[in-house]
């Protein structure tokens, strides 16, 4: 479970960038939820409206140097004039990307509080994002705050950026109630305030609660494969196997499993709910199409998915590819066992005899009882005594083949072997 948890950290970087551009910020999911008084307009001043234009001439031939010079040669009075004045220089600065120097111009236009209804509003929420973007998240919040009291209007965009700096500040349980306005506000279904949630539920560990966000998100953006995978491993989390096994099933389908891991939690889900024979299938796919690798583990674990499934030929394949892969005695054994088991007597003897000399057997007086029961079914009686005398030699085996021993000699001596 530490495994699946750690892959869900994907979503915590996911919730360091959902931050919305200033393009992205749409009327269209902006309600007016109260009426505020409004202002009076006003119009720049003779003295100021001259210099103004000529730097708007400048500023649309993209001559932000001279405009600048025009603006900043300026001494307008304190009041609309000047906040006009100031709000300008931010937006050239803003255009110039020079950011510490647009902020500063902006929010003394916005402080001023000088600035026409439509004027005020605008620079109130364009310096709540950039100070978002420079990461200053307590005073974006009190600027998108100011945009929300003078303005009367609520704002998906905005409440999505109000969740972002919450779960940013590690204010995580302020962070789900913004991202569900957010998601209330949006007309089109937008993936940000989501994510924000499932990564203020990640952090607390909440993972029950993370279940009904991925679910929503996976019939959101259905195409997107990591809504699939973390729901199945939040399925997992919550030890929901049944609901877990169907959704990276349904994501195979859809072709999403890609990656060694992603094919090897599908098949110990098939697994664990007691369907082997779709387990190895899953497995042996993935491993000839070079995503899972044919080395000595996976090759063992999938002959184990086979045996458990009852698919003995198969079985027996892979415990010797295993043993191939690893030199490891035990894999042989177990594929010489299986072939005993078959009436396979020569395939077992030769299994079996590699499993002895790969060694690395943990009792390696049960391969030699195996041995000698080969060589006593192919009716090789002298052969059957030589490993039955070698068994005697482990303390765990020497009892069965003392036994042993007496019967093979008397079964021998039926059949007029002498020895």
């Amino acid at each position: 479970m530490k495994k699946l948890a750690s892959s869900l950290l994907a979503v915590l970087a996911l919730a360091g960038a959902v931050t919305l551009p200033q393009s992205a910020l749409a009327d269209d999911n902006v309600v007016q939820v109260k009426e505020v008084p409004k202002r009076k307009t006003q119009a720049l001043s003779e003295s100021a409206g001259r210099p103004v234009t000529k730097a708007y001439d400048l500023f649309s031939k993209e001559d932000y140097a001279g405009a600048l010079k025009i603006l900043q040669d300026m001494s307008p009075h304190d009041g609309y004039d000047k906040a006009y004045v100031d709000r300008f220089i931010g937006t050239i600065y803003y255009y110039q990307e020079k950011w510490d120097q647009s902020l500063q111009y902006l929010k003394r236009a916005a402080d001023s509080g000088a600035l026409n209804q439509t004027e005020q509003e605008g620079v109130l929420r364009q310096v709540g994002q950039m100070l978002q973007q420079r990461e200053k998240w307590r005073e974006s919040l009190t600027y998108l705050q100011k945009w929300m009291d003078f303005s009367g209007k609520e704002s998906a965009d905005v409440f999505t950026m109000m969740a972002q700096a919450y779960y940013q500040m590690k204010e995580l349980d302020k962070v789900v109630p913004f991202a569900d306005k957010a998601i209330k506000l949006y007309k089109k279904p937008n993936k940000n305030p989501y994510v924000l949630k499932l990564a203020a539920f990640f952090d607390r560990k909440m993972y029950k609660q993370m279940v009904p966000v991925l679910e929503e998100l996976v019939k959101l953006d259905p195409k997107e494969k990591q809504w699939w995978l973390q729901l199945g491993q939040t399925y997992m989390l919550v030890n929901d196997s049944d609901k877990a096994l169907a959704t990276y099933a349904l994501a195979y389908k859809q072709g999403f499993l890609t990656k060694e891991n992603e094919g090897k939690v599908l098949a110990q889900l098939y697994a664990s709910q007691d369907i082997p024979y779709k387990s190895a299938i899953i497995q042996e796919k993935f491993m000839k199409a070079g995503l899972i690798p044919e080395d000595e583990s996976s090759l063992a674990i999938l002959a184990n998915t086979w045996h458990n499934a009852k698919e003995l030929d198969k079985a027996i394949e892979y415990y010797g590819r295993a043993g191939e892969a690893g030199k490891d005695g035990k894999h042989f054994l177990k594929q010489g066992n299986l072939l005993l088991e078959q009436e396979k007597y020569e395939k077992a003897i030769v299994a079996l005899n590699k499993a002895i000399d790969a060694g690395n057997l943990s009792q390696p007086g049960r391969a030699y009882l195996a041995l000698a029961q080969a060589y006593f079914f192919k009716h090789d009686y002298k052969g059957a005594i030589k490993q039955l005398r070698l068994a005697k030699g482990f303390d765990d085996t020497k009892k069965t083949a003392t036994s042993w021993e007496s019967y093979v000699k008397d079964e021998a001596t039926r059949k007029g072997v002498q020895f």
